[in-house]
């Protein structure tokens, strides 16, 4: 049991360690912590550590109705939505590795980040091409930047002392060598 809240001390000190500007990296141990204080992921501010870009080629005619900045490259209408680095989100959807955060409002206008292999949730795609993700963005079908797959999933650290605010730790008690 020592080392199990050794560990987990370890793995909250070195998430606070890694944030930058009032942030930590969220994690399936945060999650997990959340659950066992009866707090929602849709109660928590979200924020991207990066810049995330979905780009897709438009005709001449969707250039009339695109959302997004569209600029003229290569002989092709290109629409990018830019999504900059500390944007908050919040959770719209979840599942058990996933969560769905939406950076605007609107229908079906959320990114999925799911839990990588270190424990960090990072944005995810559908499927991967030449490093370019493709992703269901309200009702279409954009492309994830190549720097954009490597967007993780943060959140305010006055969030990180909220998770934690029911725990104690016990530092034990010892024999007084005065009684017999």
């Amino acid at each position: 049991m020592k080392k199990k809240l050794l560990l987990y001390l370890v793995v909250i000190v070195l998430v606070a360690g890694t944030s930058c500007a009032g942030k930590a990296y969220f994690t399936k141990e945060m999650r997990a912590n959340l659950h066992q204080n009866q707090l929602k992921e849709n109660e928590v501010q979200y924020f991207n550590s990066g810049k995330i870009v979905l780009t897709r080629n438009l005709s001449y005619a969707e250039t009339q109705i695109a959302r997004g900045t569209i600029r003229y490259e290569n002989g092709q209408y290109i629409e990018e939505i830019i999504i900059p680095k500390n944007t908050p989100g919040v959770a719209v959807d979840q599942s058990k590795d996933n969560m769905s955060i939406s950076f605007e409002t609107g229908e079906n206008r959320q990114l999925t980040f799911k839990c990588n292999t270190d424990g960090y949730y990072q944005l995810s795609a559908l499927s991967w091409k030449d490093n370019y993700g493709q992703v269901k963005y309200d009702t279409t079908m954009y492309y994830l930047t190549p720097a954009s797959s490597k967007a993780l999933l943060m959140v305010g650290k006055d969030y990180v002392n909220k998770f934690e605010k029911q725990k104690r730790v016990l530092k034990g008690r010892t024999v007084s060598s005065g009684h017999e």
